[in-house]
């Protein structure tokens, strides 16, 4: 770092030690001048105006539960910049953790401990003793764990984050500074889980890998989801284990009037389908060599394409990874219906999507919806910022805390409504009507967008879970339980 930055980086914990506001500001005008004027050290920049808004957040609204929190918005996009920015590689490694382990916290205090979860991985596996890192992961674990409705899943979870808190206390770790108010939560947390779960018999009595995975084709298929994280199982956060290789989650009980089919049951199973089939074409499209390199698929035989010289990738392969992007993409509007009818918003079905519903005027976004205002429900929450890292339909570029949201819009729209050509190479042609993507970053956005629908799913049942746990049947209330059977998948 040269002396100017550091004496940069030294107003701003001067004037966040202080509480002052306007020199804050101030100092992040300084910062965003320095990025326009170059992008030689624009991953430190972003993170210096990610910690100008986290001190501002401090000063300001230090324990907001307000579902609109700008400061914490500018925090997230600037740590998100930070970590794809040019220079980011060149950074300290001490510095690159940090910058994770930042926006890591902000996802879970925002309800989102999967999301956080997935970044504190790619952390740690660059720095595996990052102390902060392997504390605040606990406390995802465990953030988790307290949304989950069922026992044995919670339990683990709880234990696995108890094992967190240990390493942290007794191991090999390493702090990058002293922070004795880190260390004192994170006692108080071990000894609150030791006190209400049996750490040492869950550890021993829970094999992660005494699970069948499957052979051949299944196999790979289940371990590839298992290092992606895709499993619909709340243990797969824990690490690719055979123990998550299934998809058990669904809805917690709830209920329904007397005369009420039990269409939720019936939403989310198709929801659960459609999940499935886009990791499954995922897994198909990317299966085995290169797309260039492969055999073509049987149903390729005597189709007559042309070769217009610039990279095309034409093939069953390709058409899956853009089937699963789409599948991905459009399981966020449907789960958006399904609160519009759980919360009985009363929109127009064919008008909602996952950005727009929490709002009075979806066009406006400046007013929650009632049912949502002040409401005690992290995992709703959860889907709420979840649904900052996409655009609606009605939304604009400005309006995300996602650098690739944008991108990833126009993707979809292209894909949906005009022509998207993939790319083994790519090919710019500034005047031409086809738009084009390189395959392999295709791919990168694909797998995104299943990471994006996998967690919402997932908040989605917790969310309802803690809706069913609140809701006041009155002292008369009559309840019949109704025990639906397994479908059986394998049966057609």
């Amino acid at each position: 770092m040269n002396i100017e930055l550091d004496e940069l980086a030294l107003r701003i914990d001067d004037a966040a030690l202080e509480g002052r506001s306007e020199e804050l500001r101030r100092l992040d005008a300084i910062c965003k001048k320095k990025l326009a004027a170059s992008t030689d050290l624009d991953a430190l920049l972003h993170y210096f105006r990610a910690n100008i808004y986290a001190a501002l957040q401090d000063a300001e609204e230090p324990r907001s539960w307000a579902w609109r929190q700008p400061n914490r918005e500018r925090q997230i996009l600037y740590l998100r910049r930070a970590r794809t920015a040019r220079t980011f590689a060149q950074i300290s490694l001490t510095r690159r953790a940090q910058i994770g382990t930042n926006l890591a916290n902000n996802m879970n205090t925002f309800g989102r401990p999967v999301e956080a979860l997935r970044i504190y991985e790619t952390v740690l596996r660059e720095s595996p003793n990052f102390a902060m890192a392997i504390a605040n992961r606990g406390l995802a674990r465990l953030t988790l764990a307290r949304m989950i409705y069922d026992d044995g899943h919670r339990a683990v979870l709880a234990a696995h984050a108890w094992q967190d808190f240990e390493r942290v206390l007794n191991g090999d770790v390493e702090w990058d500074g002293d922070y004795p108010e880190m260390r004192a939560a994170v006692s108080e947390q071990a000894a609150q889980v030791r006190d209400a779960v049996d750490v040492d018999a869950v550890l021993a009595e829970t094999d992660m890998h005494a699970w069948q995975v499957g052979q051949g084709e299944e196999r790979i298929y289940r371990e590839r989801m298992l290092e992606m994280g895709l499993f619909l199982n709340p243990l797969v956060v824990i690490g690719p284990y055979p123990i998550a290789a299934l998809d058990p989650l669904h809805l917690p009980p709830h209920t329904y009037g007397l005369e009420e089919p039990p269409h939720y049951l019936s939403w989310y199973n198709q929801l659960k389908q459609e999940f499935v089939v886009a990791r499954l074409l995922f897994h198909e499209a990317v299966e085995g060599p290169p797309f260039e390199d492969r055999g073509r698929h049987f149903a390729d035989d005597g189709t007559h394409l042309i070769d217009t010289l610039d990279y095309p990738e034409f093939s069953i392969g390709a058409e899956k990874l853009r089937l699963s992007f789409r599948t991905a993409y459009g399981l966020l509007d449907k789960i958006a219906g399904f609160l519009n009818t759980f919360f009985k918003l009363g929109r127009r079905p064919n008008q909602v999507d996952l950005r727009g519903i929490w709002y009075t005027d979806p066009r406006r976004r400046d007013a929650l919806a009632v049912p949502f205002h002040d409401r005690p429900n992290l995992a709703l929450r959860g889907l709420y910022w979840l649904s900052f890292d996409i655009l609606g339909s009605r939304g604009s570029h400005d309006d995300s805390i996602e650098p690739t949201a944008a991108h990833l819009s126009s993707l979809r729209n292209l894909l949906e409504h005009r022509c998207l050509v993939l790319c083994s190479e790519f090919a710019l042609h500034d005047d031409s009507p086809i738009d084009r993507e390189e395959l392999t970053v295709f791919q990168r956005h694909t797998v995104r967008m299943l990471q994006l629908a996998h967690e919402a799913l997932i908040l989605l049942s917790l969310a309802m879970y803690e809706e069913e746990r609140r809701r006041d049947r009155g002292s008369d209330a009559v309840s019949v339980p109704l025990y639906l059977p397994k479908y059986d998948t394998r049966r057609h």
